[in-house]
């Protein structure tokens, strides 16, 4: 079962997928894939905060811990070619 007191918390930026649109003023969302989850959040002392694993976050100036249910981004592989003139 999932905390979601522990995996999101107010003012978190959230990547999800639509699962339903529900009625009117609703909608139903799902985070179950390794992709989804938070993007950005801010710390209880109001820092950006940085992920450091799946379920947790950390402010890298108080150095304290969240729990969040992060989302795994891609890896980018940055190549530079030599252009000849």
């Amino acid at each position: 079962s999932v905390n979601i007191g522990k995996s999101f918390l107010p003012g978190d930026i959230v990547k999800c997928t639509v699962i339903s649109l529900g009625d009117r003023r609703s909608y139903f969302l799902s985070t179950a894939s390794s992709e989804l989850g938070v993007l950005s959040a801010i710390s209880e002392a109001g820092n950006a905060m940085e992920a450091v694993a799946h379920n947790e976050m950390i402010d890298p100036k108080t150095k304290q811990r969240e729990f969040r249910k992060v989302a795994k981004l891609p890896d980018f592989e940055v190549t530079m070619e030599k252009t000849e003139k």
